[in-house]
Order: structure tokens, then sequence, then C-alpha cells
């Protein structure tokens, strides 16, 4: 398998152990204890001090960026936050194993949280790149395209339903005025892929929006070359959030390398 390299964005509603009121007032204080209590395990944080809004993302993606998220709404009694991992390596070794590095955030959380909450507002997100500084082809781009919205039923079996039926993460079919135009005929949808002349095509056609279950805003020139899946569930603790991060990567490579798609491709 290739030397994939991703990140994941992790949604949650927690309550500290320790508790200092106005906790409505206290989101920063809180953030920067999981920062403190990620970099007491050996992994590197930062955590956004909301002085000027918030930040989603990070500068660099060297770091876990522990920050608010608009769409969890506000709270008086827990803490909504969204975790931004680090870029990680499929085949780092044990020092810098990305599964090791899971398991030590999810530590590091139990410290300062409570488990959090079964939360319908929560997800999770998976940016996936070919490797490190490199971006997937425009032929591999469009084999994962027509991928997705070929298996698009199938994914949406093994999502929670909240997620299968989320504002934020909609059907790429549903939220994309070209592939609508096919009537979910696939030869149609190959030719239109195929048609793509650059990514920033490609792009267009996947999607109107990035509130799409299989995000493709980053594939154009000057941006990042992931490819992101918006669909993962609330996470609650390691074990789940290796087995989405599996679930995503796996996929793609499955993809990539399908000869059914011959046919069409």
């Amino acid at each position: 398998m290739a030397d994939y390299h991703f990140g994941i964005e992790i949604e949650v509603i927690v309550e500290p152990h320790k508790i200092r009121t106005p906790l409505s007032t206290k989101h920063a204080l809180y953030y920067s204890k999981l920062a403190a209590s990620l970099r007491k395990r050996g992994l590197k944080a930062k955590a956004d001090d909301l002085q000027q809004g918030y930040n989603k993302r990070p500068e660099h993606y060297d770091k876990w960026w522990i920050t608010k998220d608009g769409s969890l709404g506000s709270h008086t009694d827990k803490i909504p936050m969204e975790a931004v991992s680090p870029v990680l390596s499929l085949r780092a070794n044990w020092e810098h194993n990305w599964e090791h590095e899971i398991d030590v955030f999810w530590t590091a959380m139990r410290v300062v949280f409570h488990m959090p909450d079964r939360s319908l507002l929560c997800g999770s997100h998976i940016h996936v790149s070919k490797g490190l500084n490199q971006t997937f082809s425009l032929s591999q781009v469009k084999k994962i395209a027509f991928g997705v919205v070929y298996y698009e039923g199938l994914i949406l079996q093994l999502l929670m339903r909240e997620r299968a039926n989320n504002r934020y993460c909609k059907q790429n079919t549903l939220n994309s005025t070209q592939l609508m135009r096919c009537n979910g005929n696939f030869n149609a949808i190959a030719e239109l892929i195929k048609s793509a002349k650059s990514t920033t095509a490609l792009k267009n056609i996947m999607q109107n929006d990035r509130y799409v279950l299989w995000n493709f805003d980053n594939i154009v020139p000057g941006s990042s070359g992931t490819i992101e899946f918006r669909g993962g569930r609330c996470l609650r603790g390691e074990i789940r959030t290796k087995r989405w991060i599996a679930f995503t990567i796996a996929l793609i490579q499955a993809l990539l390398n399908m000869a059914s798609f011959i046919k069409y491709f």
C-alpha cells in the first residue's frame, strides 16, 4: 500500500472533570488544558486562545490544534470543540506510528474530560493525500470520484443514520448539479467524470459546495491535494477513530486498484 498521509478532525462536546465556573466563558482555558495534556504525553499540540474569534485551521499541520467549531452550538454546561490532528503517515516508524498517536490523543482527552457526549451534532472528517508533498494525479482522482459515486449506496449503509442524512455531508449525487443530470446512469457519470480536463473541473462536477460526503475542494491547484471524507461518526474513543481512518484509506486504495472499473475507464 502507498504511504498515504492523512489527518482527522474530531468534533466533541465534553464535560471537564474539574469545572471552573462559569463554564461558558472558560472554553479557551479547557482547550489549553487538553493541549497541555497532549504535550505532557509527548505529542505536539497548541490551543486556540479565541482572542480573535477562532481559527478552524492551524498555521501548520505539524501539531494537534484544539479549537472551536461553530456547528456544535453554544453550551453552558459542556465544552464544544474540534481537535485537528497533525499530518500523519500510514507507514511511519513506531516512534511516530499513527495508531499510537491516536491512542495517546484519547488518553490525554480522558485525563481532562469525561467521555464525550453521544451528540448528533458531532462528526469526524478525514483528509487523505497520496503522500508527503504529493498529490493524486488527475486520472487517479477521476477513479476515486467515480468509485465514491458508484458505491455511494453501500457507503451510506455503513454510516450512522444521522450522518447519512446530514446537511454537512450530503450525498455527492444529491449536491452536484452535474451529477444529478445523469439520473444515476453510471455510463453517463463515467463519461462526465472522464470529460474533466483539470482537477478544478472535476471538483465542480463532484459538488456544488464542500458540504458533501466526499469533498474534493482541496484537489485544485494551490490547495493541499487531499480528498476529505466527511461522513465519520461522533467519535468517543481510539478504537472507532482508528477504524474510520482505516476505512477511508482502505476504500481509496481499493478504488484506485479496482479492475471492475475498466469497462467505464
